[in-house]
């Protein structure tokens, strides 16, 4: 379905908006005296906010618009899913070793996030079922943002075509050199270079992989990958409290990070016949929580 330049350059800016300042209007309303901050209606809350800075307003654009499943780009071949496996490979490796390193050995790694070790206090059913939830939610509601800002990020803004494997090599391998570097900055004085290490070898070897995956030379206006990779960095260096009263260094560290998962979510969209293969990617993103997701709170809950 065709977009007016105007209506995409708007749909970024509202889905934009909300992710980078939907949190300090949660933030404002969790002080409200009787807001429920324990228990299974505070989780409930959560997870609900988690779609609400993600997927919601992508999704009700879209559906505003009629243009669901073209708006996230997703109108392709389903089968192109089955691409993305060879993609899961490096996240299940960085999971299995970031529990070895953290605990000296891997016997719970294969439960990734419904381990149920964030939910204290709950019966371990209950905790398996808010794994369950909390790990559908995040997915979807990753999905669903990101992929609609690459689309809409390419019908809103003007930029020149550049091809696929330009695009990746350029900003993937960039953002994996940027992560490195601030990475070790980030180490000094507190530690965490094995796995920061391994967090940049997974964002490499996801990359890498990725490009085999890019056939032809098809190309794509470079809008379509600098703006979800300017908005995730964004969000990064908000969530450790911005510019000038946070944790730059960190925030810098975890929105290289996210551009690079970004950039291969941007060009595997754009291949078109393999679109759908940014579904098992994030799955396993999320079933295994580590430092590529790009949503801003992931990061946190993965010890990063």
């Amino acid at each position: 379905m065709y977009v007016s330049r105007e209506d995409a350059r708007s749909d970024v800016i509202l889905a934009g908006a909300t992710t980078l300042f939907g949190g300090l209007v949660i933030g404002l309303l969790s002080r409200l005296p009787l807001y429920p901050r324990q228990g299974l209606v505070a989780i409930a809350l959560d997870l609900a906010w988690i779609f609400v800075l993600t997927g919601l307003v992508p999704w009700l654009l879209a559906r505003h618009r009629d243009d669901i499943p073209g708006a996230f780009g997703l109108d392709a071949p389903r089968a192109g899913w089955r691409a993305g496996l060879i993609l899961v490979v490096p996240i299940v490796v960085l999971g299995v070793l970031r529990q070895f390193v953290a605990l000296g050995a891997v016997g719970t790694t294969l439960l990734g996030r419904i381990g149920g070790a964030g939910y204290p206090g709950l019966a371990a059913v209950t905790a398996l079922v808010v794994g369950l939830v909390s790990f559908a939610v995040t997915t979807v509601g990753a999905v669903l943002l990101t992929s609609f800002l690459v689309t809409r990020g390419r019908e809103a803004f003007r930029s020149p075509d550049v091809s696929l494997t330009e695009l990746l090599r350029t900003f993937g391998i960039g953002a994996c050199g940027a992560a490195l570097v601030l990475g070790l900055v980030r180490t000094i004085g507190r530690g965490g270079l094995l796995s920061m290490l391994l967090q940049v070898a997974g964002l490499a070897a996801l990359v890498l992989l990725a490009d085999r995956l890019v056939t032809g030379r098809r190309t794509a206006p470079r809008a379509a990958v600098l703006t979800p990779v300017v908005l995730f960095t964004v969000a990064q260096v908000f969530a450790f409290g911005g510019l000038f009263r946070g944790d730059l260094l960190s925030g810098l560290y975890g929105g290289a990070l996210a551009a690079g998962t970004v950039t291969v979510t941007a060009v595997l969209l754009e291949t078109r016949d393999r679109a759908w293969a940014i579904v098992p990617l994030y799955a396993a993103l999320h079933w295994w929580p580590s430092c590529l997701s790009p949503l801003p709170w992931e990061f946190a809950l993965a010890g990063c």
